[in-house]
């Protein structure tokens, strides 16, 4: 009777501790999806002296966004990085800022909405 009670036990043990297992593995699952889609990558290009580029980056940073911000008045070859983007995309017209990438797709004097969509 002893005998049994001890396979008793360590059987249900054995189905509990595989339980376990395999609720660790599906929360392992869902930590490795959630890291899995990275924010997109967003740049933005613009002046710390224009208000339309200090108002957007507010806007991001009240979405908790992270974004790298470069100040083309202030660092030229950033200013010409900016320009060979636009001019790629076909562009015309006056450049006004902030110009902002997103994931590769270059979009001039967005507003906000546009940007968040994009990601």
């Amino acid at each position: 009777m002893k005998t049994i009670k001890i396979l008793v036990i360590t059987v249900a043990s054995f189905f509990a501790l595989q339980g376990c297992m395999v609720d660790n593995q599906e929360q392992q699952a869902d930590a490795n999806t959630v890291e899995a889609t990275p924010q997109k990558t967003i740049l933005v290009y613009g002046s710390d002296e224009c208000s339309h580029c200090v108002d957007f980056k507010d806007q991001l940073d009240s979405a908790g966004l992270e974004y790298t911000f470069y100040d083309v008045e202030k660092d030229q070859s950033k200013g010409d990085e900016m320009l060979m983007k636009v001019q790629r995309t076909g562009f015309q017209g006056y450049i006004r800022f902030p110009v902002v990438e997103v994931d590769g797709k270059i979009v001039v004097a967005p507003r906000f909405e546009t940007v968040e969509s994009a990601l």
